[in-house]
C-alpha cells in the first residue's frame, strides 16, 4: 500500500472519529429527553438505544451521514460561505430524511414496540427542524476545533476561530463531557417505566396480603 493511500486512510479515519463524536455529543442529550419524555420509553431502552446508535455511528452510520451530507452540499452547490438560511434548510431536510429511514429499526431492535418505534421515528424526523442544523453545525465546528478544517461559516465566532489549537481541543473535550453529564441528569430526573410497572404490580399484591389477614 502506497504512502499516499495510507495518508488518505488516516485522514479519513480522523474525519470519521471527529464527525461521529460531534454528532453524538450534540444529539444524545436531546434524543434521550425525547425518548423518555415523549415516546414513553424506559430509561434502559433509551440507554440501550443511545449505546446502539453510538456503536452503529462509529461502525459507519455517522460516516454515511456526514459523507452523505458533504455529497448533498456538493450537489446543491452549498459551501461554508453560502447564506446561513440555505445551509440551515439543507441540514434540516437532509437530516429529516436520514432519521426517518434509520430511527425506527434501531428502536425496534432495542425492545420498543411498533407504536413507540413509529412515534420515535416520526418525532426524530420532526425534530430535524432543530436537530438538522445542530448536527450540521456541530460537524463544521468540530472539524475546526480539532484542526481538521477551518470553519468559514459567517455565524462561527471569529474569537473562537482565532484561538490556539490547544484551547480549541480543550473546548471540544469539555463539550463531550458536558453532553455525557447532561444525559446522566436526564435519566436521574425521569422515572424509569420499568420501575413504575414493578410498583403497580406490587400494590395489588400488598392489598391481597392485607385482605387475607
Amino acid at each position: 500500500m502506497s504512502k499516499n493511500r495510507l495518508n488518505r486512510l488516516g485522514n479519513g479515519l480522523k474525519y470519521h472519529v471527529v464527525d461521529t463524536t460531534a454528532l453524538l455529543t450534540s444529539t444524545n442529550p436531546i434524543y434521550s429527553a425525547m425518548e423518555v419524555g415523549i415516546s414513553g420509553m424506559s430509561d434502559q431502552v433509551s440507554i440501550d438505544s443511545r449505546l446502539t446508535v453510538a456503536a452503529l455511528s462509529y461502525g459507519g452510520m455517522a460516516f454515511a451521514f456526514s459523507r452523505g451530507r458533504d455529497l448533498s452540499r456538493k450537489i446543491f452547490h452549498i459551501t461554508n460561505k453560502t447564506r446561513e438560511r440555505i445551509q440551515t434548510f439543507h441540514d434540516f431536510a437532509y437530516t429529516a430524511a436520514f432519521n426517518l429511514a434509520v430511527a425506527p429499526p434501531i428502536y425496534l431492535s432495542m425492545g420498543a414496540d411498533l407504536k413507540q418505534a413509529a412515534v420515535g421515528g416520526l418525532t426524530a424526523a420532526a425534530f430535524s427542524t432543530v436537530m438538522g442544523p445542530i448536527m450540521g453545525y456541530s460537524v463544521d465546528a468540530a472539524r475546526d476545533l480539532t484542526g481538521l478544517k477551518n470553519c468559514e461559516r459567517s455565524s462561527y465566532p471569529e474569537l473562537l476561530r482565532k484561538q490556539p489549537s490547544v484551547i480549541k481541543k480543550g473546548l471540544a473535550a469539555l463539550l463531550v463531557a458536558g453532553s455525557i453529564a447532561t444525559m446522566w441528569g436526564i435519566y436521574s430526573l425521569t422515572p424509569d417505566a420499568n420501575e413504575e410497572v414493578i410498583i403497580s404490580n406490587q400494590v395489588p399484591q400488598e392489598i391481597q396480603i392485607e385482605s387475607s389477614n
